[in-house]
């Protein structure tokens, strides 16, 4: 079966967004308490200072944070964006190193992990596309590419049992995708009902040879 590298033109774009909490504290003076006017006063401006202060590194602190966040993700797109140049260019190997480095700076990005798990196929190497697809489907188990991917390495492993599962699960997802049904989904009912023929060969072959072996 010839499986084609088919979603190497859909880049993820991500929409980060940092949310924080910024605790603010009190000061509650006790009653009775021996502290002059001024006394009192210089400690408000203190502490309006330190708020001030303690504002400012927050300030700088969440920009910086989200500065770093946008750089990984700018810079993971594009490894990402040379990896789909190489896998359009059949140099798989090099795309999935690429696909690694920016798997290191965004490890959730499912459609990286689709796409490195389609070139792994196209390695013959079905066992390490079989987790990166199910690092894709954990990602974004709402997505029947990944799913799709996940078949197709589930047969290259011999896995039919579960490979129907998967297909099973994307045409769910997406009942109008024709090649699901009619291809996916048909080649491994196929393969299921040609292994159970089989099966059935064989089992009746070893009791034909048991009863011929079988003293009198």
């Amino acid at each position: 079966m010839s499986i084609e590298i088919s979603h190497f033109l859909f880049p993820r774009q991500y929409n980060l967004s940092h949310k924080s909490k910024m605790t603010t504290f009190g000061w509650k003076r006790k009653s009775g308490e021996n502290i002059s006017k001024d006394v009192s006063r210089k400690f408000s401006a203190d502490s309006e200072v330190e708020f001030t202060r303690n504002d400012t590194w927050l300030e700088r602190f969440k920009r910086r944070k989200k500065d770093d966040e946008e750089n990984k993700r700018l810079k993971s797109e594009e490894f990402k964006t040379e990896g789909v140049r190489l896998a359009q260019l059949n140099r798989f190997e090099e795309a999935v190193r690429e696909w690694d480095k920016a798997l290191n700076l965004m490890p959730r990005d499912e459609k990286i992990l689709e796409m490195k798990a389609q070139a792994l196929l196209e390695l013959n190497t079905p066992f390490p596309a079989l987790q990166a697809a199910e690092r894709a489907v954990k990602v974004n188990p709402q997505w029947w590419v990944a799913y799709q991917t996940l078949g197709r390495a589930q047969l290259g492993i011999g896995d039919l049992k579960m490979a129907k599962i998967s297909f099973s699960k994307a045409i769910h997802l997406n009942p109008s995708e024709t090649e699901l049904w009619e291809e996916d989904l048909k080649w491994t009912l196929n393969l299921i009902e040609e292994k159970a023929k089989l099966d059935a060969e064989v089992a009746a072959n070893e009791k034909e040879l048991n009863i011929e072996t079988k003293p009198a």
